[in-house]
């Protein structure tokens, strides 16, 4: 049994149209995918809400089961129209689909992140689906680099300030840690990381590499 990486909820109570679904089931939307594009895994902050879109995740589906909660997606603008409606399987190749989150983790079994930050397949499927929509682009590759290469060097940061803690001037590992703090703040607001496991939130992949949850209260810094 395939685990999801996105556990949906039920969505509105009442049925939807092509012309309401967007207003009824976008919060139930933005409640289950915690903000971030079921694709490309932006969090809300990212955008301006006018570009925080719900795809039909079929889109060729026809008739009342198009508009059904659960072929709904939350989508970025960028990932929705490059999707379009392209189909959910390759008809010229069966083994070429687009990736449900919410039947699967895409992260674990089809699409690995390297280590510059760049998505890249593992299947027949996750080919599919990066190329589908677009998320091998620049403009999403920039974006997890950068957010890569931010949090090894909080990483970085927080364990020098604790190999020297007792050297360091009490100005100065107060200015470092001060330091970590407002990038972390900042992290908080990029794409989570995608590890081996599956997506994982920032804070979770620093505190795997060895820092001590108390840090995320910016009260003592710890690394074992």
């Amino acid at each position: 049994m395939k685990i999801p990486r996105v556990k949906k909820g039920r969505g509105p109570k009442s049925k939807m149209t092509q012309a309401t679904y967007r207003k009824k089931a976008l919060k139930y939307l933005l409640e289950d995918f915690d903000g971030h594009c079921a694709y490309c895994l932006d969090p809300k902050e990212f955008r301006a809400p006018s570009l925080t879109q719900v795809d039909h995740f079929d889109c060729k589906i026809k008739g009342r089961e198009r508009n059904y909660y659960k072929n709904l997606m939350l989508a970025c603008a960028a990932c929705n129209h490059y999707k379009h409606d392209k189909p959910v399987k390759n008809p010229y190749d069966p083994e070429q689909r687009l990736l449900n989150c919410t039947e699967e983790n895409e992260f674990i079994e089809h699409i690995e992140e390297k280590p510059d930050g760049q998505w890249t397949p593992k299947t027949k499927a996750g080919e599919y689906h990066l190329v589908s929509i677009g998320m091998m682009a620049d403009c999403h590759h920039a974006k997890r680099f950068a957010r890569k290469n931010m949090a090894e060097r909080v990483l970085g940061l927080v364990t020098t300030a604790v190999q020297y803690k007792s050297s360091n001037p009490q100005a100065v590992h107060r200015e470092m840690m001060n330091t970590v703090g407002m990038l972390l703040d900042t992290l908080s607001n990029f794409p989570p990381m995608v590890t081996p496991e599956g997506v994982v939130p920032i804070r979770a992949w620093l505190q795997s590499k060895g820092v001590d949850p108390s840090l995320f209260s910016q009260t003592e810094f710890v690394v074992s």
